[in-house]
Parts: C-alpha cells; sequence; structure tokens
C-alpha cells in the first residue's frame, strides 16, 4: 500500500499525503513535492532520485540529475578547507567528473571528514555517521550557507528544478532548515525532521516541477562544528549536524 501510495504522488503530482512516524511525502499543489524522512531512508532518497531522473556524470547534459557524495574527496583535502568550486572546476586541465555545477558561499569552511569530524569537535563526533561511503560534509564554522549552481564545467550562472540533502543527527523539530531562492525570492523554506530511533539519518528533498527557478538554497542549522560544544542528545547547548548526498536536478542556464 505504501508503494502504491508513493506511486501515485510521484506519476500523478494529485494533492497528497501520505505520514507515518518516519516518512512525509507531500505534494501540496501540482507544482511542488517534497520528501521529508527519518529512519531507513533508503526508498526515500531513490524516490527522488526517480523523480529527477538518470544521474549525470559529465558536463553537457539539460535534464537528469547530479550527485555529490564526498569519498571522491581525495584524503588530502580532508580536515582542510574544501576549495568552494571542487565540484565545479573549470579550466583546461579540469576533470570532468567532478564538474557538477554546484559552488558554496564563501561564508565558514567547508570540510570533508572520514571520522565524523572528531579532529573537530571530538564531543560530538560519536552522534554522526556517513550515509553513503565513509565520508561527511559539514561547513564547521558557520550556522547559515548558501549553495549556488553553475552550468557544469563552465562559470555561468545556473538553476535547478530540485534539490535534495541527506542530514546525520538532526534532533529537533525547527532547528534544520532549506531556504529554496530564485534571485532573491524566496521559494519557501522547509525544516529537515529530526531522525527517528533506528538511525541518525534524516532526509529533505524539495521538486519544483513548473516554472520555477531555484538558483541558490540556504542552509541552516543550529551552531558549528567549531564552537566545540557538546551534541544537545549529549546534554550540549547545540543540535548540531553534519551532512552527506546531495541529489539535485541538471544545473541549467536560465
Amino acid at each position: 500500500m505504501k508503494n502504491f501510495a508513493l506511486l501515485i504522488a510521484i506519476t500523478f503530482s494529485a494533492s497528497f499525503t501520505f505520514l507515518s512516524c518516519e516518512k512525509e511525502i507531500t505534494s501540496p499543489n501540482n507544482d511542488i513535492t517534497v520528501i521529508k524522512s527519518t529512519g531507513d531512508i533508503q526508498n526515500d532518497v531513490e524516490a527522488f532520485r526517480s523523480l529527477l531522473g538518470p544521474l549525470n556524470t559529465t558536463p553537457g547534459a539539460t535534464t537528469g540529475r547530479r550527485e555529490i557524495n564526498w569519498d571522491g574527496v581525495p584524503d588530502s583535502l580532508q580536515d582542510v578547507a574544501l576549495p568552494l568550486d571542487f565540484f565545479n572546476p573549470t579550466g583546461d586541465n579540469a576533470v570532468a567528473s567532478l564538474q557538477r555545477g554546484v559552488t558554496y558561499s564563501a561564508k565558514g569552511a567547508f570540510m570533508v571528514s572520514s571520522a565524523s569530524f572528531a579532529e573537530i569537535n571530538s564531543g560530538a563526533s560519536s552522534q554522526f555517521h556517513s550515509f553513503s561511503g565513509s565520508n561527511t560534509f559539514a561547513n564547521v564554522s558557520a550556522a547559515r550557507w548558501d549553495v549556488s549552481f553553475q552550468k557544469a564545467g563552465t562559470t555561468s550562472s545556473a538553476a535547478v528544478q530540485a534539490f535534495g540533502l541527506v542530514f546525520s543527527d538532526v534532533d529537533e523539530e525547527n532547528s534544520t532548515s532549506l531556504e529554496f531562492f530564485d534571485g532573491d525570492k524566496s521559494l519557501g523554506k522547509y525544516f529537515v525532521p529530526p531522525h527517528d530511533a533506528t538511525s541518525s539519518f534524516s532526509f529533505l528533498g524539495v521538486y519544483f516541477k513548473n516554472g520555477e527557478h531555484i538558483t541558490k538554497v540556504t542552509v541552516s542549522h543550529d551552531g558549528f562544528l567549531s564552537e566545540g560544544t557538546k551534541d544537545i542528545s549529549d546534554n550540549g547547548t547545540r543540535d548540531l549536524v553534519v551532512l552527506d548526498d546531495f541529489i539535485y536536478s541538471e544545473p541549467v542556464v536560465q
């Protein structure tokens, strides 16, 4: 029955909500689909991927999806500031497989870790887990930061229609969010659901199907790792989180 309901929501884009203690799939109108999930999020991540289409791995696509997990980052770039264009380098010597059309705002320090950021905050690292592979990602010195888009392999500004993130260790309601923008216009702010008792993972993906262009996504969370505080689930003062998979539609120039 759950699979049948999900098929209806994806195929017909009807006004539909499916809600249990672990997942919520909503299509509040014919233009937006929101997938929220905790616990065993794999099926819901796959559903979001299916909405966006086949995976693209080199520049030149105009449809389908892109993904980032952090296991492609070499050991030499772990635990140090990641270049803001690491996943969209340009120039004659750029590696095509890294040209995925994502850049980050300059605010904060973006890092990748294979040790759950124990080198940054050992008191909180036991709370975090990777969803795919062994590496995780975080902005370790800012609690609010932006993801922007370029046409893969170029510096041309671009937009997407869908964007989703996997989080580890969201503990509180209304503490971690994604806000979507078309230029300066907010398309909506969506909160990431807290994880349940079966895993540390939460997933939030939003798909604007008709006409809206996402030029920027603002990620907000409660505090950052380099503050050195414990996680709230360990009697600390912050709901600290890390991230894993980025999943988004192909960035296209508008």
